[in-house]
């Protein structure tokens, strides 16, 4: 067991993540997700070109069955309000699950995690309480969000049927291209949004966007 722990740790990178943030340090967890907590500081370039320069007190909960299953961001000092992007128990929301999810597939490393995720996150708050506007845009709540996220992964104007294009990309090629695209443009996937669609399919897997069309049939009920 304790090897199988190891091994895990070394195929999500913690070493590196350690060496790389040495203020972040493992705390003993009463689950059987690994815990890390302390200091992480930052210094980026916002797409505006602003640098951001601050560092937060957080805590990173990751779970066994990272990175199929999400794992948490907590900001320790309460510098982040309740009404800021926040989920329940305080959590921090770093984008819609499938965003996460299929972030942490490509890339399944703790430093993916916190860099691309949670520090983008921090980073956008500190520009927003210095400047009163959002840096990465906003998604509505609930499943208006989730279709506006699944709008723009696969780049349609269209959201009301966007979770057709998770379905039509868990299927075959041939069989997906002859369906009708969901961005009601009235004509078939492979005359259409056809391209998008391969793409993330040969990126992610078939297997993949099955289990989430699976959590969407689940969410937008």
């Amino acid at each position: 067991m304790r090897d199988s722990i190891y091994q895990r740790y070394e195929e999500w990178e913690l070493s590196a993540l350690l060496a790389k943030y040495p203020d972040l340090r493992v705390q003993p967890s009463g689950s059987n997700d690994l815990v890390l907590a302390g200091t992480v500081a930052f210094l980026v370039a916002a797409p505006n070109g602003v640098i951001i320069e601050d560092s937060y007190s957080v805590e990173l909960s990751i779970p066994p069955g990272f990175p199929s299953t999400n794992p948490q961001a907590y900001e320790c000092d309460a510098r982040i309000p309740h009404d800021y992007h926040k989920l329940e128990g305080n959590y921090l929301c770093l984008g819609a699950p499938m965003a996460l999810r299929m972030t942490l597939t490509l890339n399944p490393t703790l430093l993916t995690f916190l860099e691309l995720l949670v520090i983008p996150y921090l980073a956008g708050y500190s520009y927003f309480a210095q400047h009163g506007e959002m840096l990465y845009g906003e998604l509505e709540h609930g499943n208006d969000g989730i279709r506006q996220y699944l709008g723009e992964l696969f780049q349609s104007k269209t959201t009301d049927r966007a979770e057709e294009f998770v379905r039509l990309a868990s299927l075959k090629k041939r069989t997906a291209n002859k369906q009708s695209c969901p961005c009601r443009s009235g004509r078939r996937l492979g005359k259409c949004h056809n391209r998008i669609v391969n793409m993330l399919r040969k990126q992610l897997g078939r297997k993949w966007f099955m289990k989430e069309f699976e959590r969407l049939v689940h969410l937008l009920a």
